[in-house]
């Protein structure tokens, strides 16, 4: 087949774009790399045909999916994200309105709960008078931008009287804001990697001594874990939901069971548990892919 690899940038930002680049070619495939930078308009008897990094869009059996769309020019790039999904002929993996809700905090809850999946409880806060409304419902919250990625911007209101400044802060950089309940983290927050049907990622995140967080890039550590059949299932199922291929999912536990936190449409790290994991997230994608395109 005729693969392209919608990558991210390149800036190395992202390595797990080229590693799948380099892993289709592995499995015989005839492998490109561009960018939504890189998706042109040309004119044609039927209507505005497109070019992949120069190359005809009709030309490609499929696309992997693995652009960015945050950032200032986010229109741009949704449209052009937008206009390659609708390529006739062409098996986008994934296609822009999976992208959109993936991205999207609100979006995502929405689509998770109306499958009948564990989410935290949210709404929007757009005023103090918001925040302060949902720490009396809930105790503690979390405020987050609806798009937003590496966890930017997301912070824990413990005490509303105490913690008022950092929700004005976070208010007066972004109109509408997630407010979510906060679930305690001192047992740590699942990962699980789904790769097409495969599970080959399962870590347990554990927050740095004092913190909260589970995020590696401020102390957390990180260790292999035997999920349990029902946290897979689990995992499948939103994957599935979401319409995602490759999904980095942060779960945590819960009294009644888990609850959904975040189903990431680029999760990165990939060789986070080494080279064998690392070819197993590969090859889930490229079984996934070839399967979808042959049928």
């Amino acid at each position: 087949m005729k693969v392209g690899l919608l990558g991210w940038d390149y800036s190395g930002i992202d390595p797990d774009g080229i590693s799948l680049v380099e892993y289709g070619r592995e499995r015989g495939h005839e492998m490109s790399f561009f960018t939504l930078e890189e998706i042109a308009y040309r004119p044609d008897p039927s209507g505005v045909a497109l070019t992949l990094g120069g190359e005809p869009a009709e030309a490609f059996d499929a696309v992997i999916n693995r652009s960015k769309l945050y950032g200032d020019d986010w229109q741009d790039r949704v449209e052009r994200l937008t206009m390659l999904s609708n390529v006739p002929g062409l098996r986008l993996f994934d296609p822009a309105d999976v992208w959109v809700t993936g991205y999207s905090k609100f979006l995502m809850a929405q689509r998770l709960a109306a499958a009948g999946l564990p989410v935290p409880p949210i709404r929007s806060a757009t005023s103090l008078a918001d925040v302060e409304e949902a720490c009396q419902e809930w105790g503690e919250v979390i405020l987050k931008p609806s798009f937003g990625y590496r966890g930017t911007d997301v912070e824990r209101v413990a005490d509303f009287a105490a913690d008022k400044a950092v929700a004005e802060e976070l208010l007066s950089r972004y109109p509408t804001l997630v407010c979510q309940r906060f679930y305690p983290t001192s047992g740590g927050e699942y990962r699980i990697t789904v790769a097409g049907e495969a599970t080959p990622i399962n870590m347990l995140k554990l927050p740095a001594p004092g913190s909260w967080r589970c995020k590696t890039m401020e102390g957390a550590t990180f260790e292999r874990f035997e999920a349990p059949d029902e946290l897979v299932e689990l995992s499948l199922r939103a994957t599935r939901a979401m319409g995602i291929t490759l999904a980095g999912l942060d779960i945590l536990p819960a009294p009644d069971g888990y609850v959904i936190l975040e189903v990431n449409p680029v999760p990165g790290y990939l060789s986070m548990l080494g080279r064998e994991q690392h070819r197993e997230v590969l090859g889930g994608v490229f079984d996934w892919v070839e399967a979808k395109t042959s049928a």
